[in-house]
């Protein structure tokens, strides 16, 4: 079993919440809302953070407009829906998207599919061009293996289905992963999160976020997962197939300060 403690703080002190407990290995179960779209698209939103008129926010193709502007077939998963299903990668978030697969035995033999097409899986495929896009923060991730890395302080990732070449190139021919995280903010905030689960499961993610000057703002984001293999090898005495994936992240954003 799985168990998760999260520490959430902001202007305020701190605050201890506690929350369910979830099968560490188990598929997510979830409901996906529709949201009105136009009639050549089809747009899905899970657990999105949708603004004060309740429109969702999306940079599907380069600049911000609502997800009921976009003519695409696109699915949308908020941030905190990501952190309450225990969606810490690719691999769980095809749980909560359609038609999205993610196979990876190791990350010199990964792919990522959509709607079965993509990368091929099977062989070692270091120089095989890519047939979904991944981008972070608008920044390309250009080998497949790249995808096998850890979500780390995320406000959204958005899927895009079809082939993207207008705006994302030519490695979109299947869709586009659009990951974006939570940027610098002017005002002081942060958060902590630790999970434990079976296989000696422990995952600690942290994030904090404040002004540094009067224009300049910095955001601070770490996270690391730990989990004992599931194979025991007689020979070497050790646990194989563990998982060990550090991360850390830091942004820094100058802006005017809103007067």
């Amino acid at each position: 079993m799985n168990f998760r403690v999260l520490l959430a703080g902001g202007v305020a002190p701190l605050a201890l919440a506690s929350h369910g407990v979830y099968a560490a290995e188990a598929p997510a179960t979830t409901t996906n809302a529709a949201v009105p779209a136009p009639e050549d698209a089809q747009t899905t939103s899970v657990g999105t953070g949708a603004s004060d008129s309740g429109e969702i926010v999306v940079t599907a193709r380069r600049r911000q407009e609502t997800a009921q502007d976009v003519p695409l077939a696109i699915s949308v998963v908020g941030g905190e829906h990501i952190d309450n299903t225990g969606a810490f990668n690719v691999g769980r978030l095809q749980q909560l998207t359609p038609t999205l697969q993610f196979y990876s035995s190791n990350p010199r033999n990964t792919a990522v599919n959509i709607r079965g097409l993509g990368a091929p899986f099977g062989l070692t495929n270091d120089g095989i061009e890519q047939g979904v896009g991944i981008y972070i923060d608008d920044v390309y991730n250009a080998r497949v293996a790249s995808a096998t890395f850890d979500f780390l302080d995320v406000k959204q990732i958005e899927v895009l289905r079809g082939p993207q070449g207008t705006l994302y190139g030519k490695n979109t021919t299947a869709g586009a992963i659009n990951i974006t995280t939570n940027q610098p903010t002017f005002d002081f905030e942060g958060k902590a999160e630790v999970s434990f689960g079976n296989l000696n499961f422990v995952q600690a993610k942290a994030a904090v976020s404040g002004p540094i000057t009067d224009t300049l703002a910095a955001r601070l984001a770490v996270s690391s997962t730990n989990r004992r293999g599931t194979i025991y090898n007689v020979t070497s005495k050790q646990w194989v197939q563990g998982k060990h994936t550090p991360r850390t992240a830091a942004k820094l954003n100058q802006a005017a300060r809103a007067t």
